[in-house]
């Protein structure tokens, strides 16, 4: 009796979610702590940059490096050939440098591609080139172009010595000492670690001011690393722990997510942190706690964003990755189990079955300190089956300029759905404000509820959030149901009004706000670039062929009927620094008396027949019925 209970359980396992944000905090209060904080960082830059202060910065000069960290991020023989040529396409713009010119003669196109270049993380492409080839040239390029930069930046820029741009910069040397310091003249050596040491007690005074999120854990990281690689750095070696260790146990969650939601985030610092174990541990030095529990949680939330082609998901600012990267980390992990089903702490659920993996964002925006790059993506989904990609968000970029980075934040980019052509967050737009607090997410969904429930069925997910309650008074309820065959997944959107609409205060800008009635709405499934998708002559379903040869139909209902569907063009931004031609399924609604609703079903067709969607007009499904089962 007790082992039918337990397997009941099992089978029947739910979970209830519940995420409302951090506190977005007062935007006036927000705005004064900002102004100071860059008054603070103008008189600073302007105390750094005199030679008395210069003057501090002199101390034991390093003989040599102790040690060649690993890099893990994977280099391409192909970048350094584009770099090597002067085609220096950077997060954050790109710049041409011809004839040989030094990139950092250039007029940066903007603060980020002025960040990337300082940081020398594109370094890891000449190891790779110099590594593959025969003859020297990638070394004694690299070597030129650190000798440049020490001539002209190396006693004081003011991007290039912010905190983290230090940190990702003396990691990226260390990692390089190989390519940038072996067959070297003695006299461009020893300017090199003067430099360097130069740049770390510079680091060792302004690490703990960098700013919140993944650059305050790069300054660490990059002032552990002088001290664990310098052969006179282990008093910076034990502050930069401190610090490191401090920062881990504010951003890392209790699930193993990053406190930003974004999956590049977190590939990035788990990267650094494998690097910096590797490390410990080859000095025999013990690695911190901290550390090492960082690791074991954020390694299996690694896995969580994974699809089936090896690569990342696309939320929250997040590319696919470098490649071979995943891997890399990956390798390092001695469980290998699967990944776990929701990371109620991150807010993000995962379906997987059969050849289908699923992963949907259910969590609000994340603070707003750590929500630069964030989406309004709220209860978006992206699937792949086996090896291919199917639905998916459009991704995000740098590199193509502010207007891309904004069009690829907003709703409308993700597969989910969208009101009125509005996002169901909304980012700081005004020039100061901007300036000040950056890209931050200002408003969005406050609430967000997520309940799953799995039995031998497959998974049932209903989730809901209030990111249009202030200007439209409704609650977009999202329920998705996986067959435990994967070959089954069907869908049904609505929205209701909202029991109780937000109040405003007479200042705010929304307070006189009349809510439109009967606004239209439509819902977006962004359909990867290599897939085929041909939509029927009645419009009322869609085939995607996908590279594997699979194909999947899709059909969708409002009320009693057919909805019509259209397929419109999209754009796949998954490597953060290309653009790929896309298409989109839409399927649009008006909403009527304050509701509306909307079924789908996507199902997949034998291999066989995908080719013929006409012949399988009659197996498709009837549309769900999706009254979860009770809880528990």
């Amino acid at each position: 009796m007790a082992e039918t209970r337990a397997r009941t359980a099992e089978q029947g396992r739910s979970a209830v979610m519940r995420r409302t944000p951090a506190s977005a905090g007062n935007r006036t209060i927000d705005l004064a702590g900002a102004a100071l904080v860059r008054a603070r960082d103008a008189a600073l830059a302007r105390a750094f940059n005199t030679w008395v202060y210069g003057q501090t910065l002199l101390g034991p000069m390093p003989d040599h490096m102790v040690l060649y960290p690993s890099e893990l991020r994977p280099g391409r023989t192909s970048q350094a050939d584009a770099l090597f040529q002067g085609r220096w396409f950077l997060p954050g713009g790109q710049v041409r440098a011809p004839g040989g010119s030094s990139p950092f003669a250039a007029d940066p196109p903007s603060e980020t591609w002025a960040e990337e270049l300082h940081g020398f993380s594109w370094l890891r492409h000449f190891t790779t080139a110099n590594e593959t080839g025969t003859g020297d040239t990638a070394r004694r390029y690299a070597q030129k172009l650190v000798a440049d930069w020490i001539s002209t930046e190396g006693n004081w820029h003011p991007i290039a010595w912010r905190p983290q741009v230090i940190g990702r910069r003396l990691m990226s040397w260390v990692a390089n000492g190989a390519l940038i310091i072996d067959g070297s003249e003695l006299v461009y050596r020893s300017t090199l670690l003067r430099n360097m040491a130069r740049q770390a007690r510079h680091l060792a005074r302004v690490a703990a001011i960098a700013p919140a999120g993944e650059p305050r854990i790069t300054a660490a990281m990059g002032l552990a690393f002088s001290g664990l690689c310098l052969s006179e750095g282990h008093k910076r070696l034990a502050k930069g722990l401190k610090l490191l260790c401090r920062e881990l146990d504010r951003q890392i969650l209790p699930d193993g997510g990053h406190v930003s939601r974004n999956p590049s985030a977190q590939l990035s610092i788990l990267l650094d942190l494998l690097s910096l174990r590797d490390a410990l541990s080859a000095r025999r030095i013990d690695v911190p706690k901290p550390v090492r529990d960082a690791i074991d949680r954020m390694t299996p939330m690694l896995r969580f964003f994974r699809h089936g082609d090896g690569k990342l998901a696309l939320f929250n600012g997040s590319t696919e990755g470098p490649e071979g990267a995943i891997d890399a980390a990956l390798e390092r992990d001695d469980a290998k189990g699967r990944p776990f089903g929701f990371a109620p702490h991150s807010g993000y659920q995962r379906l997987a079955a059969g050849p289908v993996n699923l992963v949907a964002d259910t969590g609000p925006p994340p603070p707003g300190a750590f929500s630069h790059e964030a989406h309004a993506g709220c209860l978006s989904f992206e699937m792949s089956a086996g090896r291919a990609r199917m639905i998916v968000n459009c991704g995000a970029t740098k590199v193509l300029g502010p207007d891309w980075e904004a069009a690829s934040r907003a709703t409308a980019a993700h597969s989910t759905l969208v009101l009125a052509d509005t996002s169901s967050a909304r980012m700081l737009k005004g020039k100061l404000s901007r300036r000040l607090l950056g890209p931050r997410v200002m408003e969005g969904p406050v609430e967000v509820e997520s309940r799953r429930n799995e039995n031998e069925a497959g998974v049932w997910l209903e989730t809901a959030h209030d990111g249009y309650a202030g200007l439209f008074g409704l609650i977009h309820h999202r329920r998705l149901f996986l067959s435990a065959t994967g070959e089954d997944l069907r869908g049904e959107d609505r929205l209701d009004t909202a029991a109780a609409p937000r109040r405003r205060m007479p200042w705010q800008s929304l307070f006189r706000h009349r809510m439109p009635q009967d606004p239209g709405f439509t819902i977006r499934f962004h359909i990867h670039p290599d897939a085929r998708v041909s939509l029927a002559h009645d419009r009322t379903n869609v085939l995607v062929l996908l590279p594997n040869g699979d194909g999947w139909q899709f059909r969708a209902r409002s009320g009693g009927g057919e909805c019509e569907i259209a397929i419109e063009e999209s754009v796949y931004l998954g490597s953060g620094d290309t653009t790929r031609r896309a298409e989109q399924i839409v399927v649009a609604g008006r909403v009527f008396r304050g509701e509306a609703r909307v079924n789908w079903a996507w199902r997949r067709l034998s291999t066989r027949n995908a080719g013929h969607p006409k012949r399988e007009d009659a197996e498709v499904p009837e549309l769900p019925d999706l009254e979860l089962p009770p809880g528990e």
